[in-house]
């Protein structure tokens, strides 16, 4: 999803079911790889799968920056509110 595409929710149609549906499915993807990279990273220090896990989000065409900002900004990382709210933040941010 480009910049361009995102719109504060005051600003944009309401979604439909099927976009709703992507909504979700994206931010949950990121959500997952963010988990994967902080296990790799900070938990079990192997740096071979962190690199792998980056090369899938530059293939995957990712926004590293967003990534980053949940790895970094969010103390736990398996409390979805805490990351929902922490990505509402930064998707906010790429819209300025």
């Amino acid at each position: 999803m480009t910049r361009t595409q995102l719109k504060s929710p005051a600003s944009r149609p309401a979604a439909t079911g099927s976009e709703e549906c992507r909504l979700r499915n994206d931010r949950q993807s990121y959500f997952q790889m963010v988990q994967a990279l902080v296990e790799a990273q900070f938990v079990l220090a192997d740096q071979e799968l962190a690199h792998r896990l980056w090369q899938e989000v530059a293939d995957r065409d990712m926004d590293t920056g967003r990534i980053i900002h949940l790895m970094y900004g969010c103390w736990f990382h398996e409390n979805l509110e805490e990351m929902r709210e922490l990505d509402d933040a930064y998707l906010k941010l790429e819209l300025c």
